[in-house]
C-alpha cells in the first residue's frame, strides 16, 4: 500500500501545529461546507426537491470513491516523478482544483445561464474526489511526528477547529442563500485559495510518528476501533441522508430562507460542545458504551429530524432537539474512531484510500436509502419519512452487525483508519 511519507524519517520534525490548524480551518470553512451544505444552495438555486438533492448526494458519494481508491497509487506515481510532486506539492494542486470548481456555477450563472444545472453536477464531481485526497494529507501532517500527550491534545483541537468551521460557514451561508445562493460557492472556493500562503510551513513529506517508540496500546483499543470504523461508516449513512433531505423538512415547517443554515447548524454545533467534552474527560477511553451510545443518538436523532414535520405545533422543537442529538451521536462515533486509530498506531493516513471509500460507501448508502424511501412511499410525504427512517435504521444496524463479524476474526490485527473532517 502506498504511504503519504515514503522517505523515512529518523528523526521526525513535526510541521508546526498552528499551521495544520489554521489550515484545517480555512479548508474546512469550504469542503466542509459544502459537503453538508450543498442541498441547501441546490434548493434554493435551482429549485431542487428531495430526489434531486438525494441524487446530487449520490453522486458525490460514488465520485468520493473514485477519487479515494485512485489517490494512493497517485501519491505513489508523483512522488516518484518528482520531488515537487510530494504530498505538499500535491496539496497546491487539489487546493487549487477545488477554488476553480467552486466558481463554475457563478460563471455560468452570468456568463451561460443554460449551464447552471449543469455546473453545479461538474462541481460536484470534481470537488468530491479531490476532497478524498485533501483530508488525508492534512491529517498525515496532523498526526505525523506526534505521540502520547502531543498526539493526543492535536487531536483535541483538531476536531474543535474544523467542527467550529462548520458552524461558523452555516451562519455565513444564510443572509446570501435566498437571493445569491452561488455566490457562497465562490466565497467558499476563496478560502481554499488562502491554504497555499500556509505550506510554505509543511514539510514535503509529514513525518511517520509509528518511527517513535511508545507502549503497545491496551487490546481492547484494538477491538474498539474495528466497532468504531464500521459504526464511522454507518455516521456517514445517516448525515448523508439528513444532508439533502434537511432543506425539504425545513420547507415543510415553514421555517424563513435565512433561517435554515443557522437551524441546521444545531446539529454541528452541538458536535463541537461534544469533541470539547471528549478533550477534556478522558473517562469514555477503553469504554464499550460509547459505540453504542453513538449509534443510539445517531437513530434517535435521525428519526425525530425526519418525523417533526408530522407534529407542526411542536416540530420546529423537535427538529432543533433531533439535530443537536444527531450531532451528539455522530460526534461520539467520529472522535472514537479517530482516537483508537491513533492510539492502536495506524493513525498514519494511507494515501491508498482504501477507508476514504469505505467513508465514500457511507456517503453513497445514505442517499440510496432516501430514493428507496421515495420509492416505497408511493407519493406520500408521511410515508416517505417512516420509510427512510426504517431503511436508514436497517442500514446501521446491518453495519454493527459485519463489525461484530470484523471483531470476532480480527481481534488482534491492527486496522488502518483516516477519518475525514464532513
Amino acid at each position: 500500500m502506498a504511504t503519504l511519507n515514503p522517505q523515512p524519517a529518523n528523526k521526525p520534525v513535526p510541521t508546526p501545529l498552528w499551521a495544520v490548524l489554521v489550515l484545517t480551518f480555512l479548508g474546512s470553512l469550504g469542503t466542509g461546507a459544502i459537503t453538508n451544505g450543498f442541498s441547501f444552495i441546490a434548493t434554493e438555486g435551482l429549485g431542487y426537491t428531495r430526489s434531486m438533492n438525494l441524487l446530487l448526494a449520490l453522486v458525490l458519494g460514488l465520485s468520493y470513491i473514485g477519487g479515494a481508491l485512485a489517490s494512493g497509487p497517485l501519491v505513489a506515481h508523483l512522488s516518484k516523478r518528482s520531488t515537487r510532486l510530494s504530498p505538499r506539492g500535491l496539496l497546491v494542486v487539489v487546493v487549487c482544483l477545488i477554488a476553480l470548481a467552486c466558481q463554475l456555477p457563478l460563471l455560468a450563472q452570468r456568463l451561460a445561464p443554460e449551464l447552471l444545472e449543469l455546473s453545479l453536477w461538474a462541481l460536484i464531481i470534481i470537488f468530491s474526489p479531490m476532497t478524498g485526497i485533501l483530508w488525508p494529507i492534512v491529517e498525515a501532517y496532523l498526526s505525523g511526528g506526534r505521540r502520547e500527550k502531543a498526539l493526543r491534545t492535536a487531536l483535541g483541537q483538531f476536531n474543535v477547529i474544523w467542527a467550529g468551521a462548520l458552524v461558523l460557514s452555516f451562519w455565513g451561508m444564510a443572509p446570501l442563500l435566498a437571493e445569491h445562493p452561488f455566490v457562497i460557492l465562490s466565497v467558499l472556493g476563496g478560502f481554499q485559495l488562502l491554504m497555499l500562503a500556509l505550506l510554505r510551513w509543511f514539510t514535503p513529506y509529514p513525518p511517520r510518528h509509528l518511527d517513535l517508540d511508545h507502549a503497545p496500546p491496551p487490546e481492547v483499543y484494538r477491538r474498539l476501533l474495528i466497532i468504531f470504523r464500521v459504526l464511522l461508516i454507518a455516521s456517514y449513512i445517516v448525515l448523508s441522508a439528513l444532508s439533502p433531505l434537511l432543506p425539504i423538512v425545513e420547507n415543510k415547517l415553514n421555517i424563513p430562507v435565512h433561517w435554515m443554515t443557522p437551524l441546521a447548524s444545531v446539529w454541528l454545533t452541538s458536535r463541537v460542545f461534544m469533541f470539547l467534552l471528549f478533550e477534556r474527560w478522558h473517562g469514555w477511553h477503553g469504554r464499550w458504551w460509547t459505540p453504542w451510545t453513538g449509534m443510539a443518538l445517531m437513530l434517535i436523532g435521525f428519526a425525530l429530524c425526519m418525523g417533526s414535520p408530522m407534529a407542526p405545533s411542536v416540530g420546529v422543537a423537535l427538529l432543533i432537539t433531533g439535530l443537536a442529538i444527531t450531532g451528539m451521536g455522530i460526534a461520539i462515533t467520529y472522535y472514537g474512531a479517530l482516537y483508537y486509530a491513533m492510539s492502536v498506531g495506524n493513525s498514519e493516513v494511507d494515501a491508498g484510500g482504501k477507508h476514504e471509500a469505505m467513508i465514500g460507501v457511507g456517503y453513497t448508502l445514505g442517499p440510496v436509502c432516501g430514493l428507496g424511501g421515495i420509492g416505497l412511499s408511493g407519493g406520500s410525504d408521511d410515508a416517505f419519512r417512516f420509510w427512510v427512517i426504517v431503511l436508514i435504521s436497517i442500514a446501521v444496524l446491518v453495519s454493527t452487525l459485519v463489525g461484530w463479524r470484523l471483531l470476532r476474526r480480527s481481534r488482534a490485527r491492527e486496522i488502518p483508519l483516516s477519518v475525514t473532517p464532513h
